[in-house]
């Protein structure tokens, strides 16, 4: 098993801690360095007499280490894996401790237990749910529906005929009169929509609100993203109306939050080995969130998981970039399912750099784009895989990606350096790249050149 430093870099979601990581991974500071097949482990010299003990489960990867630190990775830890993937001939130990193995063999046991099959349970329903059309047809399921109280029914409704009436007001008086309104404008508005427990809805708002003068077709975004926001309020006062998957995609937008342990007891699991194509981290304030993209290999399937880390801690699935991983995905109820979680345990297979989708040309993209569209309109993150794609900048030096063969191009939105990357990378070739198509641009995520493989780990 080969791991990349850029593997590591993925995994420790704490700068301080891969600061720190980083000047551990030299090896006068470890001794006793070991590995098999699914551990590593090492003693690194510390400030007391005796050195702390380090061992990585691979299989996950998980850590262990007798610091006194609570956050895992520790620095030892995160070095340990920095070290194994930078030099991993000083691994020459072969058999584990018996701590190690004492650690192993209890993390075996719960993995064993978690495997097991269990019963399934019927989650209980709420007194009142969100009422569904008279034709079962269109009737949402009641373990699948997002259900909510009839009071915080009537009070979302409320809200959303205020905010349609708003809306109507806004166009009929013209975008030109939002360059004169303060940024309170929109800000008062959502307040409300918060306080009618629409939260969705106000930060569709409050994104409004940051897109004047924000590039120089402001206006056509506006009315664009102004006109979303209307269909989607619209959908939400004739909910009973829309099929039952698209209920649930409209519950989720204006604000219900569908609960991890329902989506794994009510939905139907998907059994695969999916690669892990590509991550976006994005970061506010001090909460981290990570979309992780994952393709399956038999079902030729895409899915992310979105996870969440506050305060540097680790997330709670360990999924590194290239790796594969063996387990089932339940997917969030959608019209367009592409959100998913795991159920149950994942086993860890190993990284296959040269692993890729199979890939499609720009015009297949727009076609599955449009087809997707019309089922799910409020639809933002397309994953797809382009073939023979080259790196350009076409005019005003905006980035784009041209398929030669088409003679089809494609506008990029990423920085300036990871454009010149690619650019770089391709030294004007075509290249394989994964990103997300959102109907105006590309974002790419990952990419592939011959013989050289170069994947990437988004930060925003």
């Amino acid at each position: 098993m080969i791991w990349t430093e850029e593997q590591v870099r993925a995994l420790v979601t704490d700068a301080g801690t891969l600061k720190r990581g980083l000047d551990l991974a030299k090896p006068p500071k470890w001794s006793n360095l070991g590995q098999t097949d699914s551990a590593a482990w090492g003693e690194c010299a510390g400030s007391g007499s005796k050195p702390y003990q380090v061992g990585i489960d691979l299989t996950e990867p998980a850590f262990k280490c007798s610091c006194p630190s609570r956050v895992f990775p520790c620095k030892h830890g995160a070095g340990l894996l920095l070290l194994l993937a930078r030099q991993t001939g000083l691994f020459t130990g072969a058999t584990p401790p018996p701590w190690l193995a004492e650690w192993l063999e209890k993390r075996q046991q719960t993995q064993s237990k978690k495997a097991a099959p269990a019963p399934a349970a019927k989650a209980p329903a709420p007194e009142t749910a969100i009422p569904s059309s008279a034709d079962p047809a269109n009737a949402a399921e009641p373990e699948s529906a997002a259900l909510v109280s009839e009071a915080r029914l009537q009070r979302m409704q409320r809200g959303a005929s205020e905010l349609l009436v708003w809306l109507q007001d806004l166009i009929s008086a013209g975008l030109a009169q939002t360059e004169n309104q303060p940024r309170t404008f929109w800000e008062n508005q959502a307040a409300r929509l918060v306080d009618d427990q629409l939260p969705g809805l106000a930060a569709v708002l409050r994104e409004l609100a940051t897109l004047r003068y924000a590039s120089l077709d402001w206006p056509e975004r506006l009315l664009a993203r102004l006109g979303e926001l209307y269909l989607l309020v619209r959908a939400f006062l004739r909910l009973e109306q829309l099929p039952a998957e698209l209920q649930q995609d409209v519950l989720q937008l204006v604000g219900i939050n569908l609960k991890k342990e329902d989506i794994q007891a009510q939905q139907p699991p998907v059994a695969d080995t999916w690669l892990v194509v590509g991550q976006v981290t994005k970061e506010e304030e001090r909460l981290l969130s990570r979309r992780t993209w994952l393709w399956g290999q038999h079902t030729n399937r895409y899915a992310f998981v979105l996870e969440f880390s506050f305060g540097g801690q680790a997330f709670a699935t360990a999924l590194v970039p290239t790796g594969t991983y063996k387990g089932d995905l339940a997917f969030y109820p959608s019209a367009c399912p592409l959100r998913a979680v795991s159920t149950g345990a994942w086993a860890f297979s190993g990284t296959r750099p040269q692993a890729r989708p199979g890939g499609s040309s720009v015009q297949d993209l727009l076609d599955a784009y449009a087809t997707a569209l019309s089922q799910l309109p409020w639809l933002r993150e397309w994953p797809v895989t382009l073939n023979g794609v080259v790196p350009q900048f076409g005019p005003n030096e905006q980035p784009i990606l041209y398929h030669p063969t088409e003679g089809l191009q494609l506008p990029l939105r990423c920085d300036p350096e990871l454009a010149w990357q690619l650019l770089a990378i391709s030294g004007g070739y075509p290249l394989t790249v994964f990103g997300e198509w959102n109907g105006r641009a590309f974002f790419p995520i990952s990419y592939w050149s011959a013989p050289v493989t170069a994947t990437t780990a988004v930060s925003v």
